[in-house]
């Protein structure tokens, strides 16, 4: 079968037309986990799910009762259903290939498998014994690629979610509300209903979205690596010490601040060598995110391409000593961010 996208998805589940195999995987953790479910709610009666209804987790995978399970007539039902979760099909050998290639390769028409790589990161482009698997399920499986929607999608979704619970919201400020929360759907939508119990009715401006969305540990970086940029000490420190207190990791910090740094090099040695943001965003997969190489060629501009350097390996010492050095994770922050705000000369 070929791949499906997820209007066919949705089309195949209303309609309970559904195929004797998926395979659901991508990077958007949310849409994964709500189709994996929703194919096993529809597929079987729920008066009978304790019968026709059986769950199977990859990496403890017991292939005969699999096998026992697939082949399994129907209790009073047009079919049963399989969920089979994360399995880890690069690392099986050879032999439990098989075994699973055998059970999917001849599935019933009374029984639906739902293959779900809920936490295995399914790589086909990198991965040759992915590729391979894929190639080989291929003709047996309708394959789910369920990834990050781009911006505007979200974007559409805000505002359609916020009619659906009584309020309006405009593009605009849905699009504020994501520069906060990440593109996440699963943190995008509890922020949502959030804000939507808060505000009741009518219309959800930027000061509601101030007052109640909780910003990600990324937003609140970005305005760490802004005063660091315009050299604003008191303010850099202040906001370190607000995502302390917050219990935000180290680590987790530095990684976001990292990824600052990371932008503005790519966007600058781009720039240098006559490549423009589009090929960038292709090249790094930034769709989505296109305001993170506006902002990095904004602040790239105050600095060499040399002080970039610099800045990323002040970060990669700060890194090392972080998770090996045992000493004190503020001290380490502080000092590194300091660094960075000596590293600021006219770009050349």
């Amino acid at each position: 079968m070929p791949e499906i996208t997820e209007r066919d998805l949705k089309k195949q589940i209303k309609d309970k037309d559904f195929a004797c195999l998926y395979m659901i995987y991508g990077d958007e953790a949310y849409l994964k986990d709500y189709y994996a479910c929703r194919i096993c709610d529809m597929a079987v009666d729920s008066a009978l799910r304790d019968f026709n209804f059986h769950r199977f987790e990859g990496k403890s995978l017991d292939f005969d009762a699999l096998s026992d399970a697939v082949e399994a007539f129907p209790m009073m039902s047009a079919r049963t259903c399989v969920l089979l979760k994360d399995v880890p099909v690069d690392a099986l050998a050879q032999n439990e290939r098989d075994k699973l290639m055998q059970i999917l390769s001849d599935i019933p028409p009374t029984c639906t498998v739902v293959l779900w790589m809920d936490t295995v990161c399914v790589d086909a482009k990198k991965n040759a014994k992915w590729r391979s698997f894929i190639k080989d399920i291929s003709p047996y499986a309708a394959l789910v690629a369920l990834d990050k929607r781009g911006k505007s999608e979200l974007i559409k979704m805000i505002v359609g979610g916020a009619q659906k619970r009584g309020c309006t919201v405009s593009a605009e400020n849905a699009a504020y509300l994501l520069t906060l929360t990440g593109d996440d759907l699963t943190n995008l939508l509890q922020e949502l209903q959030k804000l939507c119990a808060y505000k009741k009715e009518g219309e959800i401006t930027r000061q509601d979205i101030d007052a109640v969305a909780v910003r990600t540990v990324d937003a609140v970086v970005f305005d760490l690596s802004k005063a660091i940029f315009s050299g604003d000490a008191a303010k850099a420190f202040s906001i370190l010490s607000v995502l302390l207190r917050q219990k935000a990791e180290p680590v987790m910090i530095l990684g976001a601040l990292i990824a600052c740094y990371v932008d503005m090099y790519r966007i600058k040695t781009a720039t240098l060598s006559g490549f423009r943001t589009e090929d960038v965003t292709a090249a790094f997969n930034y769709r989505g995110k296109e305001f993170r190489l506006r902002n990095a060629a904004r602040d790239g501009a105050k600095l060499s391409l040399q002080d970039i350097r610099r800045c990323l390996e002040i970060l990669a010492d700060c890194d090392r000593n972080l998770k090996g050095s045992g000493l004190d994770a503020r001290l380490l922050l502080e000092r590194c961010i300091t660094e960075l705000m000596l590293v600021r000369q006219p770009a050349y």
